[in-house]
């Protein structure tokens, strides 16, 4: 069989696929010179050797090896007759206590003898066992001198992943043939070395290419991605008038699929005389990994009206095409066909639907078919989590991370990189802590993929500070790394210190990017810093050369909100070469609501009304309900809130946590849960009487909300009872760190600023835009935000 095309899942890759050059390398890589013939002699052995020959080819391959251990017999034909029988039946630890049998007989193994033993090693994944039979052989001088011998060895070390030995076997050969160069080329693929064994099959004279060597290198170039190469080894296919194998053909086709040259591959597909289940598997899958799903179903239409059956195969392909049609009656479809034709249980198949229902959106459906499998792989449990993160369920993610550590699974990095934003999205600190204490006992401390994750987990959870120390230990910093910190000291007001950072990753010889320039620019525009701002815009396009995304002109938007000239905030909008998106007319939103400038604001929301077929606009209702409340204008707030119900829309719950001792206390406003919730709204009460003596300097710009009919009164949100639970519950000096799910009120804001100064402590609440740091009556974001 060639190749097939299996993508629907990460179970797919991850289960171990047998390509069709494997398949029949393993045949032929191992083949053992034919048993030797020996001539009928009577005498006292001829009774022993008539007795297990009888028995050996009758099967009775246990009472053949007894009868040799009876006799004593040192006759190396009878003992490789008897190793043979059993590697033959699929037995290739009897073949192995055959050897041993014989060796402890004082037979003499020979060039028959080393092949079949080195071969069940290799289907044991025996290495000690292999590495004896190989100094055997060397002692006896069969591993270099004969050729047989030397393949096996070749095969056994490269299936077992030891390149470096197999090729040092491969250089000890005396003689090669055309299954040694096929045997290294497939071993280098096999270990995903594609461009070794493209390199090795270019070695190889052209003459001994054959059928095997050129599907080995067909797997070499999707390795690779290697388009070029792939066409000249069709080339040479047409040349030497191979084209007509349907392997090979298969496997040109697969080659053209996974190098994205779709249409070569339709062309490939199109020319075949004959076409095999497994060629049209190929076809589908190639449609559905290059984002052809509709062609993946006629082409299935196809293989159906020509008579051939369905595979699970064909199956996890049309699934991978399912997950990028957004209509879930497809995958359904799939999901019922496969039970009636009983595929199922079957441990590809079912990853392959996970994460297909996962991909829909249709999370009850996941946990449906996760339920159901009898034989999880960190796979199927990598696609759970990653459901639960596409429809923001982090609290299972966390969960479902924690009843996986129970059993003998190792998580990988699909498994770390989806489970760290879970800790990061919920924003408790001692989760944090203790998850990156796990990667550490997990040894993923040197990888800075995953460093790269935990560092920003922890300036999200609002501990820049623990950042930076992973940062400053980081061995091997790349540009993610570099991105990341300066975005950490963004959203923590620290502007000038990020400034510095992108000054020192420019020293260091590393190039920004696109997402560098978003994270200064929004240093920038959070520290207020508007010359910096234009003049690393403009560097961005001058000195590199890149065109600036809706993510830059967002950034540029809020540094000339904070400004104040909405006027020019519309100007540049109006005279961006992109059109504007809901981010941008976002960012006009937010700066009309802080210069408390209602037209424009209006204005805004209509352009973004107009896009909201696109995105959840809660926020937009929200924001305006809260300007007209701050107005005064109530008929204006009912009418936003009307609109809000016809629509479906419902205000998320303001909550905020704060983390004390390594407990997580959770607040809503108005909270009366807590036990200490008297105490916590009479120290709330005593802050704002003093806090009102305080305020004789209330910056006059910043919007204050009239008496209105709001439910809760400012004093009572849940971001002021977190924050006084903090200070009451804290030792005096140390900081309050709060966390908040909602952006911070006008009000709660200013308290906080003048709370900050009365108590002469530090405060953190991180909201979902930046962390607010309250020192001494003023706050880092400059009461922009």
């Amino acid at each position: 069989m060639a190749t097939p095309l299996v993508l629907a899942s990460r179970g797919a890759h991850a289960t171990t696929t047998t390509t069709y050059a494997s398949q029949h390398l393993t045949a032929s890589t191992s083949k053992e010179p034919p048993p030797r013939v020996r001539p009928k002699r009577g005498g006292p052995g001829s009774r022993t050797k008539s007795l297990v020959l009888s028995h050996a080819a009758a099967g009775r391959l246990d009472a053949a090896l007894e009868a040799l251990a009876d006799a004593g017999s040192r006759d190396a034909f009878l003992h490789n007759v008897v190793i043979r029988g059993f590697a033959d039946a699929g037995l290739p630890g009897g073949a192995l206590a055959a050897y041993r049998a014989m060796l402890c007989a004082g037979a003499r193994p020979d060039r028959f003898t080393f092949p079949v033993v080195v071969k069940c090693c290799a289907r044991l994944g025996d290495l000690e066992g292999g590495r004896a039979a190989h100094s055997a052989a060397i002692r006896l001088g069969a591993a270099g001198a004969d050729v047989y011998t030397g393949n096996s060895l070749l095969a056994f070390y490269a299936r077992l992943g030891m390149v470096d030995d197999a090729e040092r076997v491969f250089d000890g050969m005396q003689a090669r043939d055309v299954v040694t160069w096929n045997s290294m080329v497939d071993g280098y693929v096999s270990n995903r070395l594609g461009a070794l064994a493209l390199d090795c099959f270019r070695e190889m004279h052209e003459a001994q290419h054959d059928g095997i060597g050129i599907i080995a290198a067909l797997a070499a170039c999707c390795l690779e991605s290697a388009l070029t190469q792939g066409r000249e080894v069709h080339a040479y296919v047409i040349r030497h008038g191979l084209e007509h194998d349907v392997k090979v053909g298969t496997s040109l086709l697969d080659m053209y699929c996974k190098c994205g040259a779709i249409a070569s591959a339709e062309n490939m597909f199109a020319s075949m005389p004959l076409r095999t289940v497994v060629t049209w598997n190929c076809m589908i899958g190639g449609y559905a990994l290059n984002g052809h799903p509709g062609e993946a179903f006629d082409c299935f239409v196809r293989m159906k009206a020509e008579g051939h059956q369905v595979e699970v195969v064909t199956a996890i392909n049309l699934l991978a095409a399912c997950a990028q049609t957004y209509n879930p009656l497809y995958g359904r479809s799939v999901h019922g066909f496969v039970a009636r034709r009983q595929f199922l249980p079957h441990v590809v198949l079912e990853t392959a639907l996970l994460e297909m229902y996962s991909k829909a959106g249709k999370v009850k459906s996941s946990e449906a078919v996760f339920g159901r499998m009898t034989n999880k792989t960190l796979v199927s449990w990598n696609n759970m989590i990653a459901a639960y993160m596409y429809k923001e369920m982090y609290r299972e993610v966390i969960a479902l991370f924690l009843e996986m550590l129970n059993l003998p699974l190792h998580p990988d990095y699909f498994t770390m990189s989806a489970v760290v934003p879970a800790f990061v999205l919920l924003g408790i600190l001692r989760q944090c802590r203790q998850m990156h204490s796990y990667i550490i006992r997990l040894g993923y401390g040197e990888s800075t993929l995953i460093m790269n994750a935990v560092m920003h987990m922890y300036a999200r959870c609002g501990d820049v500070v623990s950042s930076r120390e992973i940062f400053d230990k980081m061995a091997g910093k790349d540009v993610i790394s570099w991105n990341t910190m300066i975005m950490g000291y963004a959203i923590h007001g620290q502007g000038r210190t990020a400034l510095e950072m992108f000054y020192e990753m420019k020293c260091n010889g590393l190039p920004p990017n696109e997402s560098t320039f978003v994270s200064v620019l929004t240093a920038c525009s959070v520290s207020g810093l508007a010359d910096e701002g234009w003049t690393q815009f403009d560097s961005m396009q001058r000195e590199y050369g890149m065109m600036p995304q809706v993510e830059h002109y967002g950034c540029m938007t809020d540094l000339l909100g904070r400004a104040g000239d909405l006027r020019e905030v519309l100007k540049f909008i109006e005279g961006m070469p992109i059109a504007p998106t809901f981010r941008i007319w976002g960012s006009l939103l937010t700066a009309s609501r802080n210069r408390n400038d209602i037209d424009l604001a209006e204005y805004a929301a209509e352009r973004i009304f107009q896009l909201e077929l696109e995105h959840d606009n809660t926020g937009c209702y929200v924001l305006l309900t809260s300007m007209y409340a701050d107005a005064g204008r109530w008929r204006d707030v009912e009418r936003i809130k009307s609109l809000m119900t016809q629509k479906g829309l419902q205000r998320t719950d303001a909550r905020s946590i704060v983390e004390l001792h390594g407990v997580a206390c959770s607040f809503v406003n108005g909270d009366m849960m807590h036990p200490r919730s008297r105490t916590i709204h009479e120290v709330s009460d005593v802050l704002s009487r003093k806090i009102s003596e305080l305020d004789d300097s209330r910056n006059q710009s910043d919007p204050i909300s009239l008496p209105s009919r709001r439910t809760t009164t400012p004093n009572k949100h849940s971001v002021r009872l977190a924050v006084v639970f903090g200070l009451i519950s804290s030792e005096a000096g140390t900081p309050v760190l709060v966390k908040k799910n909602v952006r911070i009120c006008n009000d709660c804001h200013h308290a906080l600023k003048l709370i900050s100064k009365y108590s002469g402590r530090r405060i953190v609440v991180g909201d979902t835009n930046i962390y607010h740091e309250f020192s001494d009556g003023s706050c880092c974001c400059g009461d922009y935000w």
